[in-house]
């Protein structure tokens, strides 16, 4: 068997040895808490598990991210070592459009370290010894953008994403100052009274598609530099 054969054979096996060994773990820690009496709230559970049946289920190597072992054990090093000592874990879900908060329940420190493991992309936050904080960012409008999201320009030209209609003024987030004036002369008739009473978006792709429409009409400034650079 030539090298470059034996090393694609090994590294397949490794990744198979990988998958076995965190689902072995997660269920592990599922077991010790069940049979302590410690309640798991089905999120959770899903949460440790849900990526292991999906790669499960996934013919051929899948490559994941990792978390390191010593990122992991700095993190639970500022939690509570009190073995009767449970976690609260804190899910911050940001979106594009809008923040979500979720009380995941109370875990143990071997939950915990599979669930850090176990998703690498989530930054986690130790709040107090005995909060974890774990935030999520999401490529998307949350739910409740989605249901009710509206993009306006306030009185002095500022565009701004509104939650519900603009007259209700539950501001999520102002974008940049526009000139006003120059936006009513190149725009058809009747845009800036529509763009006044709030144009509805209820995607990303129309979320974007509105932002790059009117930031052509935006006044030099931190806002427009801001979102000349992605932000």
């Amino acid at each position: 068997m030539n090298t470059s054969k034996f090393r694609k054979q090994f590294k397949r096996r490794w990744r198979r040895w990988k998958r076995t060994a965190w689902m072995t773990a997660s269920l592990v820690a599922i077991t010790i808490l069940a049979y302590s009496g410690l309640s798991i709230s089905s999120h959770i559970q899903r949460l440790l598990t849900t990526n292991f049946g999906e790669a499960a289920a996934v013919m051929g190597p899948v490559t994941m991210e990792e978390r390191s072992e010593e990122e992991v054990q700095t993190i639970l090093a500022k939690l509570s070592s009190e073995p009767d000592r449970l976690t609260s874990v804190v899910l911050e879900t940001h979106y594009i459009c809008g923040v979500e908060t979720e009380q995941l329940g109370k875990m143990a420190l071997p939950q915990l370290k599979v669930l850090l493991q176990q998703h690498p992309e989530w930054e986690a936050e130790v709040v107090t010894s005995d909060t974890l904080q774990i935030k999520e960012h999401v490529d998307d409008l949350s739910p409740l953008c989605k249901e009710q999201a509206y993009i306006s320009v306030d009185a002095v030209g500022n565009l701004k994403l509104y939650e519900g209609r603009p007259a209700e003024e539950k501001v999520i987030r102002t974008f940049f100052q526009m000139d006003v004036g120059s936006l009513e002369s190149s725009l058809p008739e009747g845009v800036l009274e529509q763009l006044q009473q709030g144009i509805r978006v209820q995607d990303k792709d129309e979320y974007n598609s509105v932002i790059s429409t009117f930031s052509d009409y935006a006044i030099d400034g931190p806002h427009k530099e801001e979102l000349q650079n992605g932000g």
